[in-house]
């Protein structure tokens, strides 16, 4: 009963110094706003920069000619890969589901009837779009046959097929490539979700490898697989180091002549530096936070200044220490905790805004607005406590006297 009465006097005290105590409330908003916004915003910017590296293939293997990030510092040269090579994946990495070799001719023309774009010209085989994890818009992807045959077919991006035939149906025509022609078979779905450097890239069109070598060169730089699950790419990718160290006799100590690159890794890593941001953003939200609990404590000191003969005449009535610290205790918490429903609605509404307008991908969960208003409780604790033991420390005597 007593403590249902502080709480509606704390509440009649924060609406009767309406102004003063929206003033106050200005860095409790800020900062618990801060931190629901960044937290949410946060967790989006996790799993956008995770499925962007992850959109071409979650379980996906890739090995390269050569070592650009650190270069050989021996003087003999990185040896080629090999299709031979291919065998000796499957026969020593049985975790291996999906093998394809890439090769990749950059800005070629292709044209039809009068139609011109440039593409990048993927020479892979039939384990191409498994290995990436891609979906067919129509047609059919590559096959075995086309393979091995060195068939002149061809499988479209949806950028192609809007750029050559407008609104035709693309199968079954016949595009040049480098003014070799190619029969459509199909045309392939763009990702889910926009890759991490499709800004950068040209549009990929998908040609049988073994074509891919008869117009465009006989080389091969890359060897890509996937494996049977997620928890397999990191033994698969040991495998693989050590099976082409072996087969390039690098000597222990002798950087790689090679790159093996997974995109689990990768995605980790842009996850971490994603939450690396998140968590100086909320450091900022937290000073904020700090500055608003400032500005609690001294609006609670002035409260204590106003109210001495109230204190006063309820301490000459009976109220003991306890009664009076408690008050104003829950007065400071009140005014944090208006602060923290206002700052909670607008962190969620700022974050859902950014999502809608600026595409700003953003995850609301439970944990960090119960995390918020605990925040809030704590900060009215601490910083609403010294001025209630000032209250309760003041004199009967003194406090009706003074003027």
């Amino acid at each position: 009963m007593m403590i249902n009465m502080m709480v509606r006097m704390a509440f009649r005290a924060i609406f009767h110094h309406a102004v003063r105590s929206l003033l106050t409330l200005l860095g409790i908003v800020i900062g618990i706003a801060g931190i629901i916004a960044i937290v949410a915003i946060g967790k989006g910017a996790q799993k956008k920069a995770r499925d962007q590296f992850l959109v071409y293939g979650s379980k996906s293997i890739s090995i390269y000619r050569g070592n650009w990030i650190t270069p050989a510092k021996s003087k003999k040269q990185s040896k080629p890969l090999m299709l031979d090579d291919m065998k000796g994946i499957c026969a020593q990495c049985p975790s291996v589901q999906y093998i394809s070799p890439f090769a990749v001719r950059g800005r070629i023309e292709v044209e039809y009837e009068g139609n011109q774009s440039s593409a990048d010209i993927v020479g892979t085989n039939e384990n191409g779009i498994n290995i990436s994890e891609r979906t067919m818009r129509s047609g059919v992807y590559l096959s075995q046959y086309d393979v091995e045959h060195k068939e002149n077919v061809v499988v479209l991006c949806q950028e192609i097929v809007e750029s050559l035939f407008k609104s035709q149906n693309p199968s079954g025509k016949v595009i040049r490539i480098n003014k070799h022609p190619f029969t459509v078979i199909g045309v392939i779905a763009p990702p889910k979700i926009p890759g991490r450097w499709d800004g950068f890239r040209q549009p990929n069109i998908f040609i049988p490898f073994s074509t891919h070598q008869k117009y465009f060169g006989n080389y091969l730089e890359q060897i890509s697989m996937s494996t049977y699950t997620n928890e397999q790419v990191p033994e698969v990718t040991r495998q693989l180091e050590k099976m082409f160290r072996a087969a390039h006799h690098l000597e222990e100590g002798e950087p790689n002549d090679f790159m093996i690159e997974d995109l689990q890794t990768f995605a980790a890593a842009a996850e971490e530096a994603a939450k690396s941001v998140g968590i100086f953003a909320i450091i900022a939200a937290l000073i904020a936070l700090l500055v608003g609990g400032i500005g609690v404590m001294n609006i609670m000191l002035v409260a204590v200044q106003e109210r001495t003969k109230e204190i006063g005449i309820k301490t000459a009535l009976g109220a003991t220490m306890n009664v009076i610290r408690m008050q104003f205790l829950l007065e400071a918490i009140a005014i944090c905790m208006v602060g923290g429903i206002i700052g909670v609605t607008f962190g969620i509404s700022a974050s859902v805004v950014l999502d809608r307008i600026f595409s700003i991908p953003a995850i609301v969960e439970l944990t960090p607005v119960l995390v918020a208003f605990f925040i809030t409780v704590l900060i009215g604790l601490v910083f609403g406590f010294y001025p209630a033991e000032r209250a309760a420390r003041l004199r009967p005597v003194e406090a009706l006297t003074e003027q």
